[in-house]
């Protein structure tokens, strides 16, 4: 006997598969939809045609939006360049505000708005800013002084109007 006729089968056969199960019974609920309406409900071919069409408009519509809205994190995620994400000055501030009752400075923020702590007792450690010409190291390393001297004002008594986010403040500006 040849090895194909006593192995066995890698796909069951086509009346146990769920794609064609599926597919009978939406056709099936088709088939009564139409009955009901039909002889039941006295619509007409045109009208029951007219019904199906909206209904199937309005699952799609759902089906889309309920897509959309469970794949907009991954979505995001997968966009390059990620699109700029504008953070508002109170949620920055209160943001800032979170990480000092940590013991942390705030680095910046993913892409879905989540800030990126760096925690004091790392700080310790050896650090190293790597990145191109106006990649923001600078900016950076800026923000984090302003936000570890506007840390101790604070502590010391002092409410200084600091901003944390965009540019830092200058000796011009008279924020520190």
């Amino acid at each position: 006997m040849h090895s194909a006729y006593s192995a066995p089968r890698e796909q069951p056969p086509l009346a146990e598969t769920y794609e064609v199960v599926v597919a009978a019974l939406l056709l099936a609920g088709g088939w009564l939809a139409w009955y009901i309406a039909r002889e039941r409900y006295h619509f007409t071919g045109r009208q029951v045609a007219e019904l199906a069409c909206y209904l199937f408009i309005a699952m799609t519509a759902l089906y889309t939006a309920g897509y959309l809205l469970l794949t907009t994190r991954l979505r995001r995620e997968r966009q390059w360049p990620h699109p700029p994400l504008a953070v508002r000055p109170n949620r920055d501030e209160r943001t800032t505000q979170e990480a000092w009752t940590q013991d942390a400075v705030v680095l910046g923020y993913d892409v879905h708005g989540k800030p990126w702590l760096w925690p004091d007792r790392v700080r310790v450690m050896q650090g190293i800013v790597l990145g191109m010409t106006g990649s923001g190291k600078t900016t950076l390393l800026r923000n984090i002084i302003t936000q570890d001297l506007c840390r101790v004002v604070h502590y010391a008594g002092f409410v200084p109007s600091c901003r944390t986010s965009g540019r830092p403040p200058s000796h011009t500006d008279g924020d520190l």
